[in-house]
């Protein structure tokens, strides 16, 4: 077997974690958060092979490099969580939502986009 890949949430500047905060959501059925468990743990045991195996699960944000979307259709919220990958098989979640039509709005993907940068230059200052 393959090392799992390790999954870590963005931390804001007050310490916050956005996308732990999302899951705490009471809104946020019983059955999504066993799903999103459950797909979390296929993330940390598959890594971006998901991405080729179960579509379904994570897809790429075509319009961003290194952006992907945690998918869960077809429940009463359609959460969806964004995460980047780094090397060293890590998955950062950036930011957690819930999805209210087809598309997948503009500035939720900003969010994740300006999170995944912070990261980035955070990695390149040090």
């Amino acid at each position: 077997m393959t090392e799992e890949w390790q999954i870590e949430f963005y931390i804001e500047s007050d310490g916050t974690a956005p996308v732990q905060e999302f899951i705490k959501d009471p809104s946020l059925t019983p059955g999504e958060l066993k799903q999103l468990q459950l797909r979390l743990k296929l993330l940390r045991s598959y890594g971006l092979r998901l991405l080729r195996e179960r579509s379904d699960i994570l897809d790429k944000i075509v319009t961003e490099t290194n952006l992907y979307e945690l998918r869960l259709d077809n429940t009463p919220n359609n959460p969806r969580i964004f995460l980047c990958a780094f090397v060293g098989r890590r998955f950062v979640l950036l930011h957690g939502f819930k999805k209210k039509s087809r598309k997948t709005p503009k500035a939720e993907i900003g969010i994740a986009v300006r999170r995944r940068d912070r990261i980035i230059q955070q990695q390149e200052e040090n």
